[in-house]
This record gives structure tokens, C-alpha cells and sequence, in this order.
């Protein structure tokens, strides 16, 4: 097929002359051969992933489920998204007109969505949350919704965070079916915090809902008591967070071994879990997958340097739910210590537009910091991120800003004290991981 030919000619090309080579292709494709995604014999598993946070996370981990098994799985692990980006990834694995593989498990960005279902739709579609992420582009979490909604066929087996009342809202509109994950009430889990609350009123009938507890933001067991909207029928849960044995029980029974206790971490975990229960994968196979998890150092990683512990989350800017999931971990991981260092930054906001609003970061709860903590702001909003650290209550002598992470290490081991959380931007992890430990 000339389309297919066309666009491995473009990938290889881009590839020698180190371009990315992950868009490109595709998008010549899309709109000199618009056919030719649609001509394509696709298997018949096809997983999608979408939502605000954790989809390439998700992602890999369905598919070392699935390899793990002994199936072969074509995956845009490069994390290209976007319609271009997905139709590169399946191109590079077609033969002809076939995709030489037993199953596709894609990330999936959630406004290309209705995109990607012109050429291709999922039998599975996995939806982890809906957040208020990237306010210049996304606007606002129903936004988000209706364009996740565009992009779903009425066929398509839908697996959503049952915790989430948003993603909860598919279920009055969807005729397809539904399966529900979720996460039951944990040590960790609170009845009520002063951050921000995202979702409180009933999408079926605007009565303000109730809340028996919450894991963070609107994400918990919720209900109506005006006309019953609420969270049940989970078929796949959490049933138990073991943190002292770094070990999490999925429905009473199948123990996995989790290198973080970051929420979000757990929900992509038993996400991941529900799809390849459905699709009939071994439970032995899928829990020895997941435990064997060798993703999370891009997203986590824990080390202790000169008797001090340091813990790196990697958050996603412009997304205050991270954020906030990042300082509950470090405050329930901290307790008891004493006084904690928290180190905040990133490199650039957007490498997608050239807005660059801040606003999320007065979503985050900084509140729930002791003013006795340090933190330590870095990069080119670092001003920004001190001046919310002090209308926080932080104490200003506490508050260290620097251009850059270099000399890093000096300043935490000479101007802070206690555990050491980098609440950091992906393009900040390693650098920063490297400024500490050489």
C-alpha cells in the first residue's frame, strides 16, 4: 500500500537525520492518503487509554501484562498521542495491508480521540480520570468530558475509574458496556480538606452530593440524595494498601508488589489490572507483570543520600491534582518526622502552545504544608512558585529560589533539613536525580 510504504519512507528518513519521526509520517499519511488507515486489518483487541493523567503510565502497563503472556503488541510508547502520532505507531507495524499484532494498546490523547475513531475504533476504551489539566488548551473538566464523549463509539467497552463521579457520568449516556475499578477507603484516605473540590453536584440532577470520604479532590465514594446517583458496582477493587510491605490486594485476593503509593500510580495499577482480567489473561500472569513493574523510575523513585531520604514525583505541570496527590503522599510519608523539604520546578510549561498561565497553581493545597517546611523553588517560574509557597504560610526564610538545579545538592545538604520530596516536571527528574546522587 502506497500510503503505508510512504510513511515508513518518512519515519526512516526523520530517524537518520535524528528528527523525532513519531508525527510526521502520519500526518503525511492523514492527509495525502486519507484511505489508508481506514483500508488497514487491524487485530481484534484493540485498547485505547485516555484522560488527564496516567495514560502512558496505563499504557505500558497493559502491555507488559500482555507480553508478558506471550502476545505480540504494537504500543506508541514513544507516548505520540495525538491522531498523527497514533497512525505512525500502527504504520511501523504493518505489513501490507496487516498490522502484525495480537492486540493494539494505545495512549490516547482525550480531545484527539474523536480524531483517532475516524480510522480506527477500540473494543476497549480505559479511562483513568478527568482533572481541570492544562487550563489554556483543555478549559475545564466538561470540556474535557463532551470531547471524550465524541470520541467514544456506542460499541466500545468502556473501563472507568468508578470513584470518579466524572467519569461515572459516561454511564447516563453510554448504552455500550461499562466496567468500574476503584480504590476502597485506605489509611490514607480523608473525610473532608480544604482543597479544591471539583466535583460536588449531581450530573443526573444537580443536588450537591455526599461524600463518605476522599481520596483526593471529588475522587471517593460519593452518592445522591436526591435520585441515587452513585458509587457502586466496582467489579475491580483495591480492597487493601499495604504500605508498610509496599503491597496492594486487588478484590481480596491477588497481591501486587508497587514500588509507589501515589494514587494515581495505584488507579493506573488496577486499571490495568480490570482490561487484561477482561481480555482473559492468567491472574497469575497479570499480578507477576505488574509487580515486575520497571516504569515507575520515570514517574517515582526513592534513594537516600548522606543519611537523607529523597523521593522524586513526577507531576504533570499545569495540573493541580498531581500536584496535590504529590504533597498528600509527602505529608502521610513524612508524618511523624518532623520538618520536610520540598523541591518545586520545571523547565517549560507547554511544549504545545505558547501560553503560559499559572493559575493552577493557586489549585494546589500548598495550605496543607507546615510553615516550618523548606521549599525549595527552582526554574524559570520559580518566583512564581515562591510567592505561593508564602501566601501559603510558609515562612519566608524557608523559601529558596534558584535559576537552575545546578549546585542542587549543596543547598539542600547546607539550607534545609528532613526528608527531601522533588514535586517536579518530567524534564526535571532526571536532572534532578543526577544533581543529587552524581
Amino acid at each position: 500500500m502506497l500510503g503505508v510504504v510512504t510513511g515508513k519512507a518518512i519515519y526512516k528518513l526523520e530517524k537518520a537525520l535524528h528528527f523525532g519521526g513519531t508525527t510526521m509520517p502520519g500526518r503525511v499519511v492523514l492527509k495525502f492518503f486519507p484511505k489508508t488507515m481506514k483500508s488497514l486489518r487491524y487485530p481484534e483487541n484493540v485498547i485505547m487509554v485516555t484522560g488527564s493523567c496516567g495514560k502512558g503510565s496505563t499504557t505500558k502497563l497493559i502491555t507488559e501484562v500482555l507480553e508478558r503472556a506471550g502476545m505480540k503488541v504494537c504500543c506508541n510508547r514513544d507516548g505520540a498521542n495525538q491522531w498523527e502520532g497514533v497512525a505512525t505507531t500502527i504504520m511501523n507495524h504493518t505489513k501490507g495491508d496487516t498490522v502484525q499484532a495480537d492486540a493494539l494498546v494505545l495512549e490516547v490523547d482525550e480531545r484527539y480521540l474523536k480524531l483517532v475513531i475516524r480510522f480506527l475504533r477500540p473494543k476497549y476504551l480505559v479511562i483513568n480520570n478527568i482533572t481541570r489539566d492544562q487550563p489554556p488548551r483543555q478549559g475545564d473538566y466538561d470540556i474535557v468530558y463532551g470531547e471524550i464523549m465524541k470520541g467514544i463509539a456506542p460499541e466500545t467497552h468502556l473501563i472507568v475509574n468508578g470513584d470518579d463521579p466524572i467519569l461515572r457520568k459516561f454511564s447516563l449516556s453510554h448504552r455500550g458496556p461499562m466496567t468500574y475499578f476503584g480504590i476502597e477507603k485506605t489509611e490514607n484516605s480523608y473525610e473532608w480538606m480544604d482543597d479544591i473540590k471539583d466535583y460536588l453536584y449531581c450530573p443526573k440532577c444537580g443536588h450537591k452530593m455526599d461524600f463518605d470520604y476522599f481520596h483526593y479532590g471529588s475522587v471517593g465514594s460519593y452518592s445522591c440524595p436526591e435520585c441515587g446517583f452513585r458509587r457502586e458496582n466496582i467489579s475491580y477493587a483495591i480492597t487493601d494498601v499495604d504500605y508498610a510491605n509496599d503491597e496492594i490486594t486487588v478484590n481480596g485476593e491477588d497481591k501486587i508488589k508497587v514500588s509507589s503509593h501515589v494514587l494515581f500510580n495505584l488507579y493506573n495499577i488496577i486499571g490495568a489490572y480490570s482490561v487484561c482480567d477482561i481480555l482473559g489473561i492468567d491472574r497469575g500472569t497479570t499480578v507477576e507483570a505488574l509487580s515486575d513493574d520497571r516504569i515507575m523510575g520515570k514517574i517515582y523513585d526513592e534513594f537516600t543520600v548522606n543519611d537523607r531520604k529523597y523521593t522524586i514525583l513526577n507531576c504533570k505541570a499545569e495540573n493541580n491534582s498531581t500536584y496535590n496527590l504529590a504533597l498528600l503522599y509527602a505529608e502521610a510519608d513524612n508524618k511523624g518526622q518532623g520538618r520536610k523539604t520540598i523541591v518545586l520546578g520545571h523547565r517549560e510549561i507547554s511544549r504545545r502552545y505558547v501560553h503560559f498561565d499559572l493559575s493552577w497553581l493557586y489549585d494546589i493545597n500548598f495550605e496543607m504544608l507546615s510553615p516550618e517546611d523548606y521549599v525549595v523553588c527552582t526554574g524559570p517560574n520559580a518566583l512564581d512558585f515562591a510567592v505561593r509557597a508564602k501566601l501559603a504560610g510558609i515562612r519566608k526564610e524557608n523559601i529558596i529560589v534558584m535559576d537552575d538545579l545546578t549546585g542542587i545538592k549543596q543547598v539542600i545538604e547546607q539550607k534545609t533539613e528532613g526528608n527531601v520530596y522533588g514535586v517536579l516536571n518530567f524534564d526535571y527528574v532526571e536532572p534532578f536525580r543526577k544533581g543529587i546522587r552524581g
